[in-house]
């Protein structure tokens, strides 16, 4: 084989993959720029198993690990009418941050996407207040 054609094969075979493997960003993935891509690993669920442990236990303190309430709309905090979703991620605080980003905190997709993040910037910081709950 020559090697102009070998050097072209490995080239074509490097080449990220994008279109599909990537996805399409849509309302529905949780993202709202229609050019953004989506991390596979960033909208698994913890269902999926690939959410630390620790978010699980979160989002079950939080919200009893329900992004939508018994009448469809997205749960809102019992005491904070600013905490939004199954990770109850705060609007005052985080919204604009998780818009820069891309993210639509009312999809369950991207509320999960950026608690993701918050939590690999963060840690378990930003659940502080319900600590106790999924600590013990």
């Amino acid at each position: 084989m020559p090697l102009i054609y070998l050097i072209f094969l490995a080239l074509a075979f490097s080449y990220p993959q994008v279109g599909h493997e990537a996805g399409l960003a849509t309302d529905n993935t949780g993202y709202l720029g229609a050019n953004a891509l989506i991390s596979r690993d960033a909208l698994i669920s913890p269902k999926g198993n690939a959410v630390p442990e620790i978010l699980a236990k979160i989002a079950a303190c939080e919200s009893g690990d329900r992004h939508f309430d018994a009448g469809g709309k997205v749960v809102r905090g019992k005491y904070n009418r600013y905490d939004l979703g199954r990770y109850q991620i705060n609007l005052k605080y985080w919204q604009e941050k998780a818009e820069k980003l891309g993210y639509n905190l009312s999809t369950e997709a991207g509320n999960e996407a950026f608690a993701l993040w918050l939590y690999r910037e963060y840690g378990t910081a930003p659940w502080k207040q319900s600590r106790e709950c999924w600590e013990g």
